[in-house]
């Protein structure tokens, strides 16, 4: 026998992944096709990593970390299922999926739209929040049968969207505990230890676990909040017409782009107070000339004072 047909008898093929972008969670070794586990082909499966075996569809077996010699001893379920003895030249074909068992950290999670919460003397506001999170898959075997299926890779980028989506389903029951805006931008500790428990009761059953999930920010868009501040500048103040004023006014002399920027602004806020200044006299005008008018004590219709009969039903005013 030559030394190649030694080598080939002997030498029954390695199988093991490397990551160097590391972003994948799961991934088919190789990616098309099944792997050929002879009697002594070598499973190298490396620190944080499982190596899952599938046998027509159905997780047979799992190496975790170390150097697997293929025996009929080290995989019992996969021989069982396959009838598998290895008196047999034909190798066991089966799928290989190796999954990352390290933590992911720094994942970031956010509302892709506002969530209108309901907070005493004010009603329904729109917040968006958004956050960061560590996750790591606790169970392959369930992780591989909810998530990963028949895909050759999944992502960290793909469980990210999953439990961003997980998230954003949790926040308006989060959002309800408080009862105004002030309160919500105080607790944010408070709002991620609520979030917490709850993502991982709904992500057991995928196998993975969220950890120490943080909520960074959670508060209305800044036009909200200019709005909000002039609807209570305007409580404040008494009158919308007298805090246009005052914006008017306060709006004089402040400039940022020189003078050029000041005159426009001083321009701008006397044309604003004439403006508001002509309509309160107008105002009072007609007041003061529909209080002068006579009122008919048959219909009640209003009559120039000068009239001596209504003008309505024609009977003769006092």
């Amino acid at each position: 026998m030559s030394n190649s047909a030694k080598q080939s008898s002997f030498f029954r093929g390695i199988y093991e992944f490397e990551d160097p972008s590391g972003t994948l969670i799961a991934a088919k070794v190789p990616a098309a096709g099944t792997v050929d586990l002879y009697a002594g082909t070598a499973v190298i499966v490396k620190p944080n990593q499982c190596a899952v075996f599938i046998y027509q569809g159905k997780i047979a077996d799992l190496f975790f970390s170390g150097t697997h010699q293929i025996k009929t001893e080290s995989v019992p379920i996969l021989t069982k299922l396959a009838n598998w003895k290895f008196g047999f030249e034909n190798p066991l074909r089966c799928e290989l999926v190796f999954v990352a068992g390290h933590a992911f950290t720094s994942r970031r999670w956010g509302s892709p739209q506002p969530i209108l919460v309901n907070f005493d003397g004010v009603g329904a506001v729109p917040i968006r929040a958004f956050g960061n999170f560590n996750v790591v898959v606790t169970d392959p075997a369930k992780f591989y049968t909810k998530l990963v299926g028949s895909r050759t890779a999944y992502s960290i980028t793909d469980l990210e969207e999953f439990i961003q989506g997980q998230i954003v389903e949790l926040l308006p029951e989060a959002f309800s505990s408080f009862k105004s805006l002030a309160d919500l931008s105080k607790s944010y500790s408070e709002l991620s230890k609520h979030i917490e428990p709850r993502l991982n009761e709904e992500l057991k059953d995928y196998g993975v676990a969220a950890k120490k999930v943080q909520v960074l920010s959670a508060l209305p868009s800044k036009e909200v909040i200019e709005a909000m501040d002039a609807k209570a500048a305007i409580q404040v103040i008494g009158s919308q017409k007298e805090y246009l004023l005052y914006k008017a006014a306060t709006s004089l002399g402040q400039s940022k782009d020189g003078a050029s920027n000041d005159s426009m602004q001083m321009m701008m806020g006397l044309m604003l107070g004439k403006g508001l200044i002509g309509a309160d006299y107008h105002e009072k005008e007609e007041k003061v000339a529909l209080e002068a008018k006579k009122v008919c004590t048959a219909c009640n219709a209003r009559t120039d004072s000068n009239s001596k009969f209504c003008s309505q039903c024609g009977k003769g005013l006092l």
